[in-house]
């Protein structure tokens, strides 16, 4: 007797519980098909501009907003720190506002932190440094932008993980 209603037991369970599912299934509003999204209007389409056409600008390296609104972009390119200027809309700047740079890190493997001077570079609107950067480039760069007398500016931190994959 124990067996056969061990054996009525597990069906009569089984039913109540799909019962319950179907009736909160019920509940739920009814999904809305693909095709029932209205169609956008044929005469709302913009005219191409040519500033639609062109590339959005992209800040090479980690990209740093500055607080007033320009942004710089800290690069390892050759082995050695890039640290280029950029205005509001992200174009790059023909100089930059800083004289030179700082920067300080803690290169994974490594007991102490490694300093460099990033000094103005022959190429536009950049800072650089001779000193080679080892990977892998998963640190954080403490970089105190300087003016020409040497007074802090303003001082940023870059994490080198962000940097995009090559």
């Amino acid at each position: 007797m124990k067996a056969l209603s061990v054996s009525l037991i597990r069906p009569l369970l089984t039913l109540v519980l799909l019962a319950g599912l179907s009736a909160f299934a019920a509940d739920a509003p009814p999904a809305k098909p693909a095709d029932a999204q209205p169609a956008p209007k044929a005469d709302a389409k913009k005219p191409a501009t040519p500033a639609a056409d062109e590339p959005a600008p992209k800040i090479e390296g980690v990209a740093l907003a500055r607080p007033d609104g320009r942004w710089l972009g800290l690069a390892v390119e050759s082995g050695r720190f890039v640290l280029r200027f950029y205005d509001k809309d992200k174009k790059p700047e023909k100089q930059p506002d800083a004289a030179r740079a700082s920067a300080r890190w803690k290169p994974v493997g490594k007991v102490s932190e490694q300093r460099a001077v990033l000094n103005p570079a022959s190429e536009a609107a950049a800072l650089t440094e001779p000193q080679f950067v080892s990977p892998p480039l998963t640190f954080k760069v403490y970089l105190p932008l300087l003016d020409a007398e040497g007074q802090a500016m303003q001082s940023l931190v870059a994490d080198l993980g962000d940097l995009p994959a090559k």
